[in-house]
């Protein structure tokens, strides 16, 4: 074997252990040449290295009361790398700076209407955002090892490219390209939801499931397809677009132009506009339309007002009437729900469950799990700085898509 080959050898060993400790969170030598089929031998010398690199640590376990001595494990040191995710919404831009664990070490969100705004507005803010965020975690920009960029839209993450989002102006110029000029940083982008369904393989829900699906519900509707491990995206990579499914032909106008998509019915906006609708059509009072929120539709309809409770009832039918379909096709063993939409409780997922349960094969749903998420203010830049974890961790003989 020639010195290039054993070289390209010795990486994919590397990377096999690497992401066996990732997995295990703490593990044995001897456990690590096990999973991975290498020698033991192999595996010392191999962990010897990363241990001399600080890409791992050692740490005793108490004492066996067998042998009556201290077992040794390796984990993941997570000071090892950091990055940075921000998330692009509608009203807000969200960021935060994460260890190699994903630990969230500082975060920031910047309400801000986006609205159609220039990219390079939108760069400004967010190379503002990063510099705040990294100095508020009390390391420099030259220890971060990437951005992770999350946005709705279509949006092709191995060109970089964002065929379309309803936050910003279509331009000449990249969002990525910009950032990463700016800051001189290797910096990805990614659609929003592919960003939680990869921290939710990683670090949530997800992990060691093989075939899931993550539906996020905000101002938008997402969807991440995790089949046999890998994420799926379609051969342009902008696959899995649930919320623009058209499943009521010339039903409600959505932001994408077309009429009856899911989204359209079950996103933040839709629900608010339907609610304010019902209010000037005098079906339920509210003093000025003008300053409603999501927020307070959410709070009086949980409060009982009928005419708000309807608005959900109608969504969560939709979205379960969508959900169905998914579990036919493919038939995961779990399906994860999150998002800022999750506020909405019963209102919403109580119909979805009814129809989904309705409209599925038995077979197939006595198998399914469905997880609602609980959500926090953190968990969409968290997504998005697991995007330059998984670059971080991918294997040299995969290095067009996911590995995990």
């Amino acid at each position: 074997m020639d010195v290039s080959n054993r070289e390209f050898t010795k990486t994919i060993n590397q990377f096999n252990i690497l992401n066996t400790i990732r997995r295990a969170g703490l593990i044995s030598r001897v456990e690590i040449a096990e999973v991975t089929g290498q020698s033991r031998a192999a595996v010392t010398n191999i962990t010897a290295r990363l241990l001399k690199e600080k890409v791992i640590v050692e740490k005793e376990t108490k004492t066996s009361s067998s042998r009556g001595r201290r077992r040794v494990l390796l984990a993941l040191n997570p000071t090892a790398a950091y990055v940075v995710g921000v998330k692009l919404s509608a009203f807000q831009v969200s960021f935060a700076v994460t260890n190699m664990q994903a630990d969230v070490l500082s975060s920031l969100i910047v309400p801000v209407r986006i609205g159609k705004k220039s990219v390079e507005f939108v760069a400004d803010l967010i190379e503002e955002g990063i510099r705040h965020c990294v100095s508020e975690a009390m390391i420099s920009m030259v220890k971060v090892s990437g951005i992770g960029i999350g946005i709705p839209g279509l949006v092709n993450s191995e060109k970089g490219i964002t065929y379309w989002s309803a936050l910003y102006k279509k331009g000449n110029t990249t969002l990525r390209n910009l950032i990463q000029k700016r800051l001189n940083i290797q910096t990805y982008i990614e659609n929003d939801a592919n960003t939680v369904t990869l921290a939710q393989q990683w670090f949530g829900e997800g992990r060691g499931v093989d075939n899931f699906l993550m539906v996020t519900v905000e101002h938008g509707v997402g969807m991440g397809i995790v089949v046999n491990g890998q994420i799926y995206r379609g051969v342009k990579g902008i696959g899995a677009e649930f919320g623009h499914l058209v499943i009521r032909p010339g039903g409600a106008l959505c932001r994408c132009g077309k009429r009856g998509c899911i989204e359209s019915y079950v996103a933040d906006y839709s629900v608010l506009g339907a609610a304010i609708e019902a209010c000037k059509a005098k079906k339920w009072r509210y003093k000025n339309t003008a300053s409603l929120t999501i927020e307070e539709v959410t709070a009086i309809a949980k409060k009982g007002e009928p005419a708000l409770r309807k608005i959900f009832k109608r969504g969560g039918e939709i979205l379960g009437l969508g959900i169905s379909g998914l579990v036919q096709v493919f038939n995961p063993e779990k399906i994860i729900i999150a998002g800022e939409g999750v506020r909405a409780g019963a209102l919403l997922f109580d119909p979805m469950q009814r129809m989904i349960k309705s409209h599925t094969t038995p077979e197939m749903y006595e198998t399914l799990q469905i997880v609602i998420q609980k959500w926090q203010d953190t968990d969409w830049a968290r997504g998005a700085a697991s995007v330059v974890l998984q670059e971080l961790y991918k294997s040299p003989l995969d290095r067009a898509r996911p590995v995990i």
